[in-house]
């Protein structure tokens, strides 16, 4: 447009006939040809009229090519100094007018996103339209590195009147932000019509009408809901240390709701009262999002420890342990995959949560997302996956095992101690086992009363009862009991006490 109108002018000034020139020309010659054309002293006077007016018009010509060029230095200068951007494109806004015309619309307003939370199937296109002086930057979540979804991530400011698309080929639930207005946040859900995620449900039955609740609790429209729900399990001490299940239940819905980041509460500013999301529920409700957030993102498989990668140190022990579980997800409980996935970590600490997971989904987990004859070992001799494992697998191997005995003998806690010490296992894995069982006193006795676990420990050594009480006092710190009640069911121990404490000064 710039370069076509330059043209005309130039070759205006060249013909010494300024574009306001050409009306005046036309209309001479119509007043010429209106007039007699027999009267020869009219046609003198004409003549000269005509000479006169040319004259005229080659000053004006000149005065006016002046006026442009000096138009045009000062145009120059200007966009020089201040140059104008039209809207910009980016890699994104490849689709066309059709696709544009048929996608999901959503407003950037003066109050945010006029839409925070749209449902789209997969492949579908969303046009982030700004009709505010705010330049608006659509990019995921969390803020302000950005990494749930970076292919989203517009790469350039979007000025009041233009949009951002986006074509949506990744399954999975995301939060994204204006990056010029951080506090103005939206969700997009994407979901695969052909291809349908189970439907998980680990809670027990006795505690399905409190999982419900609590589910009905979450706002898709409100992310700080997750808040109160966390509010209401602690205000309950006897659910709070019983709610590990529930935990896995909620982890899943949240992330439907709110997306990784959103659900692990890292784009919160008010996620700074709780230090640490893996102690809600001993970490039920971050395992949770991990097994949804592979569900929906399979690749993740090949390179597990990229999901981890942007959590907060303090969550990361937790957040492998749901990779474990997730994996086993993945691959439909198949044991040999999901722990070579775990050994791609990299990292001895994290690929050793990542066991735990595994191996807490193989003897724990439900097949009813797998389909029968998925259970993945015997059900009668639960120690045989843990006897013919590697190394460095035996010890989270054996910390679950006894929960694959309890699975097939409920509350047979004095069986399990029995299997642990009379299996001819090794010193190590004895302790392991017997850990194992020390944890599982915590839902036997809901965070209660725990010195009455001395009752089971009577025959075992004192090497063993160290190993046992490990496991009980260690889950339960971690399950949120606190040092001074832990201290008050040492202290009422009879014979244990020693032990107990020696677990504590260790928690």
């Amino acid at each position: 447009m710039r370069v076509t109108g330059l043209l005309i002018i130039t070759t205006s000034l060249l013909l010494e006939v300024p574009l306001y020139s050409i009306p005046f020309i036309a209309l001479s010659k119509r007043h010429m040809l209106s007039k007699p054309r027999n009267n020869s002293c009219y046609r003198i006077h004409e003549t000269q009229q005509l000479i006169l007016m040319q004259k005229n018009l080659r000053l004006y010509a000149a005065f006016g090519g002046f006026v442009l060029i000096l138009l045009l230095i000062i145009g120059g200068y200007s966009l020089a100094v201040f140059p104008f951007h039209l809207p910009t494109t980016s890699r994104a806004d490849t689709h066309s007018f059709a696709e544009e015309a048929s996608s999901t619309i959503i407003t950037y307003t003066v109050d945010g996103f006029n839409d925070d939370f749209v449902s789209v199937p997969i492949n579908s296109v969303v046009t982030f339209k700004n009709v505010i002086d705010t330049p608006l930057m659509p990019v995921s979540d969390p803020f302000p590195s950005n990494t749930d979804y970076p292919a989203f991530n517009a790469t350039s400011s979007y000025p009041v009147g233009s949009s951002y698309s986006f074509r949506f080929t990744q399954a999975g639930t995301y939060g994204y932000y204006n990056q010029y207005r951080p506090d103005d946040h939206g969700v997009i859900q994407v979901f695969d019509p052909s291809n349908p995620n189970p439907n998980i449900d680990k809670t027990k039955s006795s505690q399905a009408a409190i999982r419900d609740k609590l589910v009905a609790m979450l706002d898709p429209h409100d992310p700080s809901s997750i808040l109160k729900v966390f509010q209401t399990i602690t205000a309950d001490p006897s659910l709070s240390v019983n709610c590990h299940d529930i935990g896995h239940d909620l982890g899943h819905h949240a992330y439907e709701l709110y997306g990784f980041s959103g659900a692990m509460l890292v784009h919160s500013t008010n996620s700074v009262g709780y230090s640490s999301v893996e102690n809600i529920c001993a970490g039920g409700y971050m395992h949770g999002i991990m097994e949804e957030l592979f569900l929906h993102q399979p690749q993740l498989k090949d390179h597990p420890a990229d999901a981890c990668a942007t959590v907060p140190t303090s969550y990361k022990e937790s957040c492998f342990h749901g990779v474990g579980h997730a994996l086993m997800f993945l691959n439909k409980r198949a044991l040999a995959p999901s722990l070579a996935a775990c050994q791609s970590i990299g990292t001895a600490l994290y690929t050793a949560r990542c066991y735990e997971g595994v191996y807490m989904e193989l003897f724990w987990g439900s097949t009813e997302h797998s389909g029968p004859g998925t259970l993945g070992w015997d059900i009668h001799k639960p120690l045989e996956p843990c006897i013919s494992a590697t190394a460095d697998e035996k010890p989270d191997c054996f910390l679950y095992s006894s929960f694959g005995y309890l699975r097939n003998h409920d509350k047979d806690y004095s069986g399990a101690i029995t299997l642990c010490t009379t299996s001819n296992l090794s010193e190590s894995d004895t302790d392991f086992c017997l850990q194992g069982i020390g944890i599982t006193m915590m839902n036997h006795f809901k965070g209660q009363h725990l010195e009455q676990s001395e009752s089971f420990a009577s025959g075992l050594t004192d090497s063993e009862k160290a190993a046992f009480y490990k496991g009980v006092i260690g889950y339960a710190y971690f399950s949120g009991i606190s040092k001074s009640d832990l201290t008050q069911a040492c202290t009422a121990m009879t014979t244990d006490s020693a032990a107990c404490f020696t677990a504590l000064a260790q928690a």
